[in-house]
């Protein structure tokens, strides 16, 4: 099964944004921090490359967390390489076009078990980011862009609800580009 995803420009600008405060108080040189956080997950389109049926996938919101090894070269400068972890349940895997059902976690779909399993997301990303303003500002806003890797992980298992003893399983992998 091949799934297409992107990585959430949001939660990464949100991570970014609420550990800003911490690195704008630091004085030149190095610096690193953790952060941990909520994120939201949009509904995936996946694509059998065997059959080219395609299923949505209704993920559930999870946690997030981001460790940052960063260099200040002055007040408004710095550079920083970010490892961030995305994890988020299957909470549903409906039918779209050309596809057999999935259970799902509803009563109401019969003698069938419900998808059990979970997406997660790795990245490594490398940024740059300019802050605005002095030291001796309390919040100072500030811009960043970034490039690297997502590693996006799916392992799931189902039965089909329209094909009794017929399972449905996806245990795939996929490295990509990634910016923010």
């Amino acid at each position: 099964m091949r799934v297409k995803s992107l990585i959430l420009a949001s939660s990464a600008a949100a991570a970014l944004a609420l550990s800003a405060g911490a690195a704008s108080a630091e004085p030149n040189g190095w610096y690193g921090a953790i952060d941990a956080g909520y994120h939201i997950i949009d509904d995936i389109n996946a694509e059998s490359s065997n059959t080219g049926a395609n299923w949505n996938w209704e993920v559930n919101d999870g946690w997030a967390a981001f460790a940052r090894l960063g260099y200040r070269f002055n007040p408004n400068w710095r550079m920083e390489l970010e490892g961030g972890y995305r994890s988020g349940d299957i909470g549903r895997v409906r039918a779209v076009s050309g596809a057999q059902g999935l259970c799902n976690l509803s009563p109401a779909t019969g003698p069938c078990h419900s998808p059990e399993g979970d997406i997660t997301s790795t990245t490594i990303m490398a940024n740059v980011i300019y802050d605005f303003g002095t030291e001796d500002w309390g919040l100072r806003p500030f811009v960043g862009l970034g490039a690297g890797v997502n590693r996006v992980n799916v392992d799931t298992i189902g039965r089909l609800r329209q094909a009794p003893g017929g399972a449905f399983a996806a245990d795939d992998t996929s490295t990509k580009f990634a910016a923010q």
